[in-house]
């Protein structure tokens, strides 16, 4: 690389750290409290589903195969199915009660 091209990209580099910045509020840390009120009702939110998603019900339902499998009991994937989506559905109830309270 020769000097003019060395210097181009030094120059450029240094334009880019000058427009990364960011101005400052008067008050970040009020701006920052909404932010986590908006976060923690969008949680909210999420807790209140009526029902839990394949991707859970999935790894629940893998855990308990291997749990079965590991002590010997008898059974079979769907019935693992049922009882990882029956679990989940009990904990968003639960969760939804102790929220309401």
């Amino acid at each position: 690389m020769d000097e003019k091209t060395k210097k181009k990209h030094v120059e450029k580099r240094g334009t880019r750290k000058k427009k990364d910045l960011v101005s400052v509020s008067a008050r970040p840390e009020a701006t920052k409290k909404k932010a986590k009120k908006r976060t923690k009702l969008t949680g909210l939110k999420d807790t209140k589903q009526s029902q839990p998603t394949f991707e859970q019900v999935r790894l629940r339902a893998y855990f308990i195969s291997e749990q079965r499998r590991s002590a010997g009991i008898g059974g079979d994937q769907h019935e693992d199915w049922l009882r990882a989506e029956r679990e989940l559905r009990n904990e968003l109830l639960a969760e939804r009660i102790s929220i309401e309270r």
